[in-house]
């Protein structure tokens, strides 16, 4: 595969699929997502060949026609494992794909306290709000026609023995990286979360369009 063809690709199919497909996000968040998909050019050569393997293991699991749980996992589940989240679960809906994968965030050691990191989804039009429900710690996160409850939780809580379960560590750890669905997407810089998922979001819609 010849990475740098790519580019020119993906950003074609973002900008044209945002008439067709992007009906259940807000607005603003439409916008976001396309100004976001503008700077995909921006990702260095041997970035965008990790996220292509990524978007990869991801797609083979799907091509066994059954759903995907993805996981994300760093150290506290404060910040990086739960931005990670929402913005590839954003390029899923964006590309009509809402329904393939089931999205979850955890932490090795949980910080149990206010995700305030979250704050910063807001300047991309989503609304949070703390739930205070059961859960002090939980928040609901609005993208338009529906909202997902996001709160810190233990890795120990949601790990499944499920072949059909890929653990993506994004924080350096102790992550059994041999084991055949765990893989590493280190981020040093959370500033590149968005761009870097949305990315994965379109290599995955890619991948299925050209499938068809």
């Amino acid at each position: 595969m010849k990475t740098k063809t790519i580019i020119p690709i993906v950003v074609f199919l973002l900008c044209f699929q945002q008439v067709i497909q992007a009906q259940t996000l807000k607005k603003k968040i439409q916008k976001s997502v396309v100004e976001i998909g503008n700077t995909f050019a921006e990702i260095p050569m041997e970035r965008l060949k990790r996220l292509d393997q990524v978007a990869f293991l991801i797609f083979k699991k799907l091509d066994d026609n059954t759903k995907v749980n993805v996981l994300f996992v760093d150290s506290g589940n404060q910040e990086i494992s739960q931005l990670a989240l929402v913005w590839l679960q954003t390029g899923m809906i964006y590309y009509g794909h809402n329904t393939m994968l089931s999205l979850q965030s955890a932490g090795i050691s949980p910080k149990i306290e206010p995700i305030s990191k979250l704050a910063i989804l807001k300047e991309y039009g989503f609304s949070i709000r703390n739930t205070r429900g059961e859960n002090p710690m939980s928040y609901n996160i609005d993208y338009g026609s529906g909202n997902w409850v996001v709160y810190p939780k233990s890795l120990q809580s949601l790990q499944s023995t499920s072949d059909n379960t890929i653990e993506i560590y994004v924080e350096k750890i102790s992550s059994n990286e041999n084991e055949n669905n765990n893989v590493e997407l280190i981020f040093t810089d959370t500033n590149t979360i968005a761009r870097e998922m949305l990315y994965l979001a379109t290599r995955i819609n890619n991948l299925l369009q050209t499938k068809q």
